[in-house]
């Protein structure tokens, strides 16, 4: 494990060097001195944050992301992305303002980490929804209108997540509660 965790993490500190001097067009010893010292922050930093991942999987069953089903997943989320920019749209430009916030706190089936990641930011980049946190499976998410928080709802958009890492998912959201105005959380 450490050997593929060496190697990856020298892979990787090369693509961000070269990335950098892409990115700068400076070649002088000045840039390349902050290019390399950025990219060994980074390294350092991101070395330790894996480190804590797989410490945090090692006890979770470890389920492997599969590469094609991203590649289906991503366009899939730009489109929902798309559709939600167009539901917010609506209600900023209409003229009651149609708003009914909610938090939506739900559990999830999801079997590791990273799919909780995954799920977690593709609801913060769907707009009118942001997860505001996620323990143990469990989510709490910020909604701006019941259109919103149907793609959660209805599993669809945790469905879709889980299908990154299952063949045969099944339901994802369970214990599903929408709390609104001034109620209390229990």
């Amino acid at each position: 494990m450490k050997q593929i965790l060496l190697r990856n993490t020298i892979i990787q500190g090369t693509l961000l060097f070269v990335f950098w001097l892409l990115l700068s067009g400076h070649f002088d010893s000045t840039h390349i001195s902050f290019g390399i010292i950025s990219v060994f922050l980074t390294l350092v930093i991101n070395y330790s944050l894996r480190e804590r991942l797989y410490l945090l999987e090692k006890h979770e069953e470890t389920l492997r992301l599969n590469i094609f089903r991203l590649l289906l997943y991503i366009p899939w989320l730009i489109g929902q992305i798309v559709i939600a920019s167009l539901q917010v749209a609506m209600v900023v430009l209409h003229p009651r303002c149609p708003l009914c916030p909610a938090l939506i706190r739900f559990h999830t089936a999801l079997k590791n980490t990273s799919a909780q990641v995954i799920l977690g930011n593709s609801i913060t980049l769907t707009p009118g929804t942001i997860t505001l946190d996620i323990k143990e499976g469990e989510f709490l998410v910020h909604a701006l209108m019941d259109v919103s928080y149907s793609g959660i709802a209805d599993d669809s958009l945790p469905l879709q997540v889980a299908k990154l890492y299952e063949k045969k998912p099944r339901q994802i959201v369970g214990k599903l509660k929408i709390i609104r105005g001034v109620e209390e959380d229990g």
